[in-house]
């Protein structure tokens, strides 16, 4: 054996078992069962085991491991291109902060075309929570509560311009194109001995000629102990909230101007034998906003024991504004509102220098937490939906490995047989290269942290038909050689040298396809592309050098005077 061979041998077998030492992890994370990853949930240290056992291990795409698909809409209604691209940018930056806090492991998150993001988590448990997570816009803002005695005026305001926009019997849908109401919105500084209180609500079903005179107050009740248990005296029955909102949405509703804005409490309570939800008057411009926010952390909340609240910091800018608005407000109460809704609405006791607030309710740990992670992440800069929405099931992810596996190993035996029937000895040595090649494969998978999906399965079969490619090229040169009554060594040489131009012009040509499948592809292309591309050039490798170095081994036996092929 001479020292080219020795060094092919060599490097054939450092790279061998350097691959064997790789795929252990990968070995391993497949002997541990869904009981013992369900059991390491509650216990860290087994968690921390079994995590960095993944951590090395082949990642499995959302085909082979289950999880969510999704397909994100950014509304871009009246922006310009500019802004647009900058919305969309912004809001795949956002959602990789929320989806990175939320710990899924290898998400993949991407823009689609101008106005989408797909968003692929595999190995998700909780569908709900993520979507909860990433399409709400979670915008926060500080708002004043506006001073009780100027509600019933503005109330009656709004009766009197749904009534002028014909609301009659509570019809939401004749008031988009109705006239507005003439006047000037209410005077926020008017008296309230000046003010018109709100009537008593009635049974809406036996009084209709009611809801025709109060088509807004109509569903909304008042009660002075409310007030004092929640800082607003206004409240509608669960099953009103969406009708009233409907109706602040129309035209007419602009008697409130641009100085005032209804918002509705984030929750329901019960509230005697009802479910309702508190109703609040604020100040349309927000003093502060989560612009501002530099932290968020849930917290058990020491005013509800079992309850949980989220702890908010301002930066330093944020905290002088906190400051003031608080030292020139006290008494009154401040609302901390969250994508349009009230979350909480404490009354101000104080000047708040330390930049610290919180927002309290009925929070579990994992609400508190979830609302913590959005806040920290920021606020969408444009609303989202979602447009398309899959959930493979781990179940499911575990019949494609076992199916695709099966193909491949079907696939990978035809192969094996047709190549020892065939070839005989030469094809023992071909099936031997075959196995190298998908050791190198694998563990290259591993090593760089590539994931491996059903179409990448697809390319790992394909790896295989163009190894055997290879090597019948390099043993059908050799047959002829043969042929012309060379010896054996000339015939391996002039075998592997003919072969050579070939086998690098087909799989060079192949190997800039993957690539450019693995640029530009998306999705399951580039699943594919990745493995095909890897597996090209270990085809490359263990054809020209391992198999090489065998064959030439074998023809320099001088009592050698045929070969097995």
């Amino acid at each position: 054996m001479n020292r080219t061979q020795q060094i092919r041998f060599g490097l054939t077998a450092a790279l061998t078992l350097l691959s064997i030492y790789l795929l252990i992890p990968t070995f391993r994370a497949a002997g541990i069962s869904q009981a013992d990853r369900a059991a390491a949930a509650s216990d860290p240290d087994a968690k921390a085991r079994i995590d960095g056992i993944d951590a090395r291990a082949i990642r499995r795409g959302l085909d082979l491991q289950g999880g969510m698909y999704l397909v994100l809409e950014v509304e871009q209604e009246g922006m310009t291109g500019d802004q647009a691209q900058d919305a969309l940018r912004r809001v795949r930056e956002i959602i990789t902060n929320r989806v990175d806090q939320f710990g899924v492991s290898e998400p993949v998150i991407q823009t689609q075309g101008n106005s989408r993001i797909i968003v692929q988590l595999p190995g998700l448990q909780d569908p709900e929570r993520a979507k909860s997570l990433i399409g709400r816009t979670a915008r926060l803002e500080f708002r004043l509560v506006r001073a009780l005695e100027e509600i019933p005026g503005v109330v009656a305001r709004l009766d009197e311009a749904f009534r002028a926009a014909g609301a009659a019997r509570g019809d939401t849908s004749a008031l988009a194109s109705a006239p507005l109401a003439s006047g000037e919105p209410a005077d926020p500084g008017a008296a309230a001995s000046d003010l018109p209180q709100l009537p008593t609500p009635v049974d809406r079903d036996e009084d209709a000629q009611y809801v025709r005179d109060h088509p807004f107050s109509a569903y909304v009740s008042q009660d002075e102990d409310f007030a004092r248990m929640y800082g607003t005296p206004l409240y509608s029955e669960e099953g009103d909230v969406a009708r009233v909102e409907s109706l602040l949405q129309q035209p007419a509703a602009r008697v409130l101007g641009t100085a005032l804005e209804f918002q509705y409490d984030t929750e329901a309570l019960t509230y005697g034998a009802l479910r309702v939800r508190p109703l609040y008057l604020l100040n349309a411009t927000p003093s502060l906003t989560g612009d501002r926010l530099t932290n968020a952390r849930s917290a058990p909340d020491p005013e509800r024991p079992g309850g949980w609240q989220v702890e908010m910091t301002l930066d330093r800018r944020g905290a002088r504004e906190f400051a003031r608005v608080t030292g020139e407000n006290v008494g009154r109460n401040l609302a901390i509102t969250l994508d349009g809704r009230v979350a909480s609405a404490p009354n101000i006791r104080t000047k708040i220098p330390s930049g610290k607030a919180s927002i309290s309710g009925s929070f579990t740990n994992v609400e508190a937490a979830d609302l913590a992670l959005l806040l920290r992440a920021g606020a969408l800069p444009a609303n989202v939906r979602i447009e398309e929405e899959r959930t493979v099931g781990p179940g499911l992810g575990r019949d494609s490995i076992r199916l695709g596996v099966r193909a491949g190993l079907i696939g990978a035996a035809l192969v094996v047989l047709f190549m020892i029937i065939y070839y005989r000895f030469s094809g023992v040595i071909a099936v031997v290269g075959l196995i190298v090649n998908l050791l190198i494969l694998m563990a290259a998978l591993a090593q760089f942290g590539l994931t491996l999906t059903l179409p990448g399965i697809a390319g790992i079969v394909l790896t295989v038909g163009m190894a055997v490619d290879a090597n019948v090229l390099i043993n059908e040169r050799i047959r002829e050689e043969l042929r012309k009554n060379k010896t054996v060594r000339a015939a391996v040489d002039s075998g592997f040298n003919n072969a050579m131009r070939t086998i690098l012009d087909a799989n060079i040509t192949t190997l800039i396809t993957g690539i450019i499948l693995l640029w530009f592809g998306t999705g399951p292309i580039k699943g594919f592309a990745v493995t095909l591309s890897i597996g090209i050039c270990t085809t490359v490798f263990v054809a020209l050098v391992l198999n090489r170095a065998i064959m030439e081994s074998l023809a320099r036996d001088p009592a050698r005077t045929t070969l097995s092929i």
